[in-house]
């Protein structure tokens, strides 16, 4: 029996309420130490991407592709902290480098080598001529958009709809907007994600349905001479995976340079998962900056930016005549700044610089990516196995080493197709996979991340599993 004419909706509710019934009963720990989280803690979580129902597991030990959670219970790890460690945890090589690390100082506020050799590396790695680095994925965005920003003297930036880029305020926009709020499709609403939000700075930032180049077309020409920066995830990973259509990046790049815009490339998940040189390299679109965080350290805090050497020189100073080499004039800086700022105590710490430097160089290396593609490879083809032979509503996709199951009723291109997602489904499969530890990212927007201490045995297990969830729901 399949269930290819629509899925028993008393039997997954059935399966979904045993299931989280049994995720409290091996979890006890977690959920006293929640309880008690929320007495000092939001939430109880120290992110609220952390938070969700009916609290989350509270993790101890990890090694390898295993994580141990508070209870002792042992899981094969595919969420790796959202992506941030394609190369697993703890790796021994970056052990060894971070313990000795760490008993010679990890803060100096003064540079060090290693910061050299890991800029040339990325340098090398992404074709870029200049490199900065910041301490997470939002600092590397906020600080290209403001170097953007000076470089062009204009103020407005695009991102696009269901896109993520941090949680500062520029791109804090419609990251998942109600459907009631987000306007037309060709030129999408700016609708803020959180409260706190200056009306002020949610009207600088415009938006633009992704995988859609006539309809950001016209927008660029309705703010024509406007838009300092597009700024783009090359795959968008916060609405499972979604990745341009054919032709769609090199027109975006080629808007960007016909309007003066700076291109930036958000690459804090894509970038050295994706390939040894990222998106970038993957898709073969060089765009004007580029921004780097998670797997780029290794596990460790860290944010890098980068880019064309015109661009990035307004760190050192604007041009003294006025011009950007667009055509543009700058705008008057208050207290007539010359230069764009870019600070931070902790930027290129030792501690992170090492973990970079040896990750990147040591344990990321050319000849990972082949093993990293054909691992991800087997797990998509043993998921969309089970979703053909038991007529799952959705399918498996994945672009590298990252991937989901999309469980909506047909493929994805951009946000409004996403919000057709079933999310009932998708829970039910998330405790039911977890329960057989199996942990998968806690929300259907997001998407596994396969590292190289993965294993065959390791994905044949994932698959394995949700064959038995779909057999059961199949009943």
């Amino acid at each position: 029996m399949t269930i290819s004419a629509g899925i028993d909706r008393a039997r997954l509710a059935s399966i979904s309420e045993r299931e989280e019934a049994a995720y409290r009963q091996r979890t006890p720990r977690s959920a006293e130490l929640h309880e008690r989280a929320k007495g000092s803690l939001p939430l109880g979580v120290a992110s609220s991407f952390q938070s969700y129902d009916p609290y989350p597991l509270f993790m101890t030990d990890a090694r390898g592709s295993r994580i141990w959670d508070a209870d002792g219970n042992e899981y094969i790890d595919f969420d790796m902290a959202f992506g941030v460690l394609a190369a697993g945890h703890s790796h021994p090589i970056l052990a060894e480098v971070l313990a000795h690390r760490v008993a010679n100082g990890t803060c100096y506020t003064f540079p060090v080598e290693d910061g050299v050799a890991l800029a040339e590396e990325i340098k090398r790695r992404f074709h870029a001529d200049l490199v900065r680095f910041s301490n997470s994925g939002t600092e590397a965005t906020m600080d290209a958009i403001r170097v953007a920003r000076g470089y062009t003297g204009r103020e407005k930036i695009i991102k696009f709809e269901g896109g993520y880029h941090g949680h500062h305020d520029d791109v804090l926009v419609s990251i998942q907007p109600p459907r009631d709020l987000m306007g037309p499709a060709e030129s999408p609403t700016t609708v803020p994600a959180t409260a706190g939000m200056p009306r002020s700075r949610v009207a600088e930032t415009v938006i633009a349905p992704y995988n859609q180049p006539d309809a950001l077309a016209a927008i660029l020409e309705a703010h024509r001479g406007e838009i300092a920066a597009i700024i783009i995830e090359p795959v968008q990973f916060n609405i499972g995976v979604v990745p341009p259509l054919p032709g769609f990046l090199e027109r975006v790049r080629e808007l960007a340079t016909e309007h003066g815009a700076v291109l930036i490339f958000d690459e804090v998940k894509t970038g050295v998962v994706l390939a040894y040189g990222g998106a970038t390299e993957f898709f073969g679109v060089q765009p004007d900056l580029f921004c780097l965080a998670k797997s780029i350290g290794g596990g460790v805090p860290i944010g890098a930016f980068g880019g064309r050497a015109e661009v990035m020189r307004v760190i050192e100073a604007l041009p003294e005549d006025g011009g950007t080499g667009t055509g543009l004039a700058h705008t008057t800086i208050p207290g007539g700044a010359t230069r764009v700022a870019h600070l931070g105590t902790f930027n290129g710490n030792p501690l992170s610089m090492a973990a970079g430097l040896t990750t990147l160089t040591r344990i990321l290396t050319p000849d990972a990516y082949p093993r990293l593609h054909a691992l991800a490879q087997r797990l998509t083809d043993g998921c969309a196995s089970v979703i053909s032979d038991f007529g799952l509503p959705g399918y498996a996709i994945n672009v590298g080493p990252k991937g989901c199951v999309m469980f909506t009723p047909g493929r994805v291109t951009n946000y409004r197709d996403f919000i057709g997602l079933d999310s009932e489904l998708w829970a039910a499969s998330f405790f039911y996979l977890a329960n057989r530890g199996i942990l998968l990212p806690p929300g259907p927007d997001d998407q596994w991340t396969l590292s190289v201490q993965h294993s065959e045995a390791d994905i044949d297990r994932y698959v394995s599993t949700f064959r038995e969830f779909a057999q059961e729901l199949a009943g």
